[in-house]
C-alpha cells in the first residue's frame, strides 16, 4: 500500500502543511512587523543627523563670522557698544 493509499497518513501530511503555512504566514508578519521598525528607525536617526548637521553647519558659520569680526578694544561692553553705534556716537579710538 503507497503512502497516498492510507487516510491517516495524507492527513498527517496535510495538518503539517498547515502548520507549515501557519509558520510561514507568522514568519512573514514578523519580518514586515522589523522591517517596518527599521524603516522607522532609520528615518527618525536620518532626520535627527540631518538636524545635527545644520546645527553644527550654523554653528561654525556663526564662529567663523565672530572670528572675522573683531570688536575694537574701547572698554565698552558689547551691548553699550552697539547702542552707541545706533546712535551715531561711537567713540573712535585715539
Amino acid at each position: 500500500m503507497s503512502i497516498w493509499g492510507d487516510q491517516t497518513a495524507s492527513r498527517q501530511l496535510e495538518d503539517r502543511v498547515a502548520q507549515l503555512e501557519m509558520i510561514c504566514d507568522r514568519l512573514e508578519r514578523a519580518e514586515k512587523k522589523l522591517d517596518l521598525e527599521f524603516t522607522e528607525l532609520y528615518d527618525k536617526v536620518s532626520h535627527t543627523m540631518a538636524r545635527m548637521a545644520k546645527r553644527q553647519q550654523r554653528a561654525a558659520k556663526e564662529s567663523d563670522e565672530l572670528v572675522e569680526v573683531t570688536e575694537p578694544d574701547d572698554g565698552l561692553d558689547p551691548i553699550s557698544r552697539s547702542i552707541l553705534q545706533r546712535r551715531g556716537m561711537a567713540r573712535t579710538q585715539p
